[in-house]
């Protein structure tokens, strides 16, 4: 294996990547070169990391240092090499390394353990099937007014209310974002809403469906003031009805394994946990 500094004619060849990992892990994809692209980019670009190719000049592996955690994304017939490899790099240019990976790629978890990295926490991909049928019927709270939102409205008022009122970035794996940075976040999806009560910001919701046609939720936030009033799963309900509206298939998130009233709620509206993905740090 060699490295060298990632540039966009190997973005082809790094989604493929992602994707054929997806498929060794799961049988087929569960998210598309699209959603993995947006990862990539999100952590900084194709161009803030770097390839390793093998002798016949073939992209086997990318890594970044990432603005929020670190990528790895590797041919999954070849991870242990890649690791030894990818690494080191990695290391040399953040003092703590973070990685994410299938918690039942054995082999992985493995080569992470040989490099000295520990497993820190672990989310949850939950999943509503299709089949389960339409969502219950939201109900919100008297008092509260929910509309859908586009983007401009209001945005410093959403923003506060994600990151200062919700205190939502302090959950583990969610990110603090600048206004600019959420903007360009936001701006990807479909199902946005936004719930008041007396004209001030309570509550917020972000979905989008995906290549593979699952609907997916991003971002489900509710100011601390308003929590344990059903708030929260009324924007949520809603949000899952208006996805299945606009073609969705099966309904999924992520949430930390920690976070047992998140899982709590989200159970309640049929949710079930499909995959666990272990983060690794060292």
């Amino acid at each position: 294996m060699s490295l060298r500094p990632a540039t966009d004619a190997d973005r082809d060849a790094v989604l493929a990547l992602g994707v054929a990992e997806e498929a060794a892990w799961f049988g087929e994809p569960k998210v598309g070169a699209d959603e993995i692209g947006e990862w990539i980019d999100d952590e900084g670009g194709l161009d803030s990391g770097v390839v390793a190719l093998a002798a016949d000049g073939q992209v086997r592996g990318f890594a970044a240092p990432g603005r929020h955690a670190s990528v790895f994304i590797a041919d999954p017939h070849a991870s242990d090499a890649l690791i030894d490899e990818l690494l080191p790099w990695l290391r040399e240019r953040r003092e703590t390394v973070e990685l994410p990976t299938y918690a039942g790629d054995t082999a992985r978890v493995a080569a992470f353990e040989r490099h000295g990295l520990s497993h820190a926490r672990s989310s949850f991909s939950l999943l509503r099937p299709e089949a389960a049928g339409p969502v219950p019927a939201a109900a919100f709270p008297a008092g509260i007014e929910v509309a859908s939102y586009r983007l401009g409205d209001d945005d410093e008022a959403v923003h506060r209310l994600i990151y200062v009122d919700a205190a939502w970035a302090s959950v583990p794996g969610h990110a603090e974002r600048g206004i600019e940075d959420w903007r360009r976040v936001v701006r990807d999806l479909r199902s946005l809403f936004l719930a008041r009560r007396a004209e001030r910001p309570v509550g917020w919701v972000a979905g989008r469906v995906l290549e593979n046609g699952r609907g997916y939720i991003s971002t489900l936030a509710v100011a601390t003031s308003e929590r344990g009033k059903g708030v929260g799963r009324a924007l949520l309900l809603h949000a899952l009805a208006d996805l299945q509206r606009g073609g969705a298939g099966d309904l999924t998130l992520g949430v930390e394994a920690r976070n047992e009233k998140a899982l709590g709620l989200y159970r309640s509206v049929g949710l079930l946990i499909e995959h666990e993905w272990r983060y690794f740090s060292g």
